[in-house]
């Protein structure tokens, strides 16, 4: 019979047939193209005299190590439904854990907890995500940001609508909300500064292409409050990619959770009780909520750790009832550019050449230049006049 041909419990009888036969290991281990170690491993189990040595054992344990004792499952299960009574908490493996911890128990590690969770089904299936990849890169990430969102309108008992206006720190996770009646320039900017007062004052604000949050379309030109705002107090607007809300991943998470916990909670009759509602969730979400990519930090935590805030805002400063002047600075705008080659700021468009085609393009606003300037990653493409009033 070939030693190609030979199944694996054929093998190993033949190599010791071999042996027996007063061959040396080498030879064995060349013949057969196996390794040494192989064969020593057999011959033990040869001379152990077990009729089946031959044979490969299950690798299955035969005992569970380190299972969980039922103590501990029920504890674990007793603290989510502790969780679970305040409609604001975390309550999932993580928050469990953490919970656990603060409370002088050695709990097991998150996905421990995880599977016990869900061997006694209280899990949820998460949404699927609405993100589908064009296969390319996202270049461009910011430090010291944070992202601002809107949420809504929403509507209270008596059909009236509201509006939430959520911002947080991408380095912290601190947030906060605002219960608006509007979309308007002036809400969102009160809502800003209350925030910066608070927070402090970030390096870049991103933010979708609400319309309210650059100006007009009629006026494109003529850049709103928000954006003078952000200027006039060093910071630089960015705008993410057109219908890509996951670019701003951290305040729609965030946005998410708050729904979750704000709307199921009750019906609400006023918007004083929606902000006092608001209020409450923030609260509990800055000290108590904990992030893995803060290595289990709470926003609060966070902050005590990176020293922020870094620059607050002035307490007395209040929105200027006159017109904002157009300070000196950078805006940013990101856009995924299409067959049409069109790089498009809200209304204004601008043709790129043909190498920016299926890429993600930065335009750099230089406001008292008055000159939109290209970007493919890092590198300069071309520039275009921008004028500003």
């Amino acid at each position: 019979m070939k030693e190609n041909n030979l199944t694996n419990e054929q093998l190993r009888m033949r190599a010791i047939e071999l042996y027996k036969n007063n061959w040396n290991v080498s030879e064995i281990c060349r013949t057969l193209n196996r390794s040494r170690n192989w064969f020593y491993k057999w011959l033990n189990k040869y001379n152990s005299n077990d009729s089946y040595w031959y044979k490969e054992q299950s690798r299955t344990p035969k005992t569970k190590k380190n299972k969980t004792n039922t103590e501990m499952e029920n504890l674990i299960i007793q603290t989510r439904k502790e969780l679970l009574s305040n409609p604001y908490m975390q309550y999932g493996p993580q928050a469990i854990y953490y919970t656990l911890t603060q409370k002088g128990i050695n709990p097991p590690p998150v996905w421990t907890i995880s599977r016990i969770l869900k061997r006694h089904n209280l899990t949820k299936n998460k949404p699927l995500t609405s993100y589908i990849p064009k296969g390319k890169e996202y270049p461009y990430e910011y430090i010291n940001s944070q992202q601002m969102d809107i949420v809504g309108p929403r509507y209270l008992a008596s059909k009236a609508r509201y509006y939430f206006h959520s911002i947080i720190y991408c380095d912290t996770h601190y947030s906060q909300i605002s219960v608006l009646k509007s979309q308007s320039s002036d809400n969102i900017c009160n809502s800003l500064i209350r925030f910066w007062k608070i927070a402090g004052i970030p390096d870049f604000l991103q933010m979708d292409n609400y319309l309210s949050f650059w100006g007009s379309l009629k006026k494109p030109n003529a850049l709103g409050k928000i954006i003078r705002l952000c200027l006039l107090l060093g910071i630089t607007p960015f705008f993410i990619p057109v219908k890509e809300p996951w670019r701003n991943g951290i305040v729609e998470h965030f946005n998410n959770t708050l729904q979750t916990a704000i709307l199921n909670s009750g019906h609400y009759t006023s918007l004083d009780d929606v902000q006092k509602a608001s209020n409450a969730f923030t609260e509990t979400h800055n000290n108590t909520h904990h992030y893995s990519t803060q290595n289990g930090m709470t926003p609060i935590q966070r902050m005590k750790y990176l020293h922020y805030p870094i620059s607050l805002l002035d307490k007395n400063f209040v929105m200027p009832k006159e017109r904002l002047p157009l300070n000196s600075g950078e805006i940013h705008v990101i856009r995924f550019i299409r067959s049409n080659l069109k790089f498009n700021i809200f209304g204004l468009s601008f043709t790129l050449p043909k190498e920016t085609q299926y890429e993600y393009i930065k335009g750099v606003i230089i406001t008292d230049e008055h000159r939109l300037m290209i970007f493919k990653d890092q590198e300069y493409i071309t520039e275009f006049q921008f004028l500003l009033y």
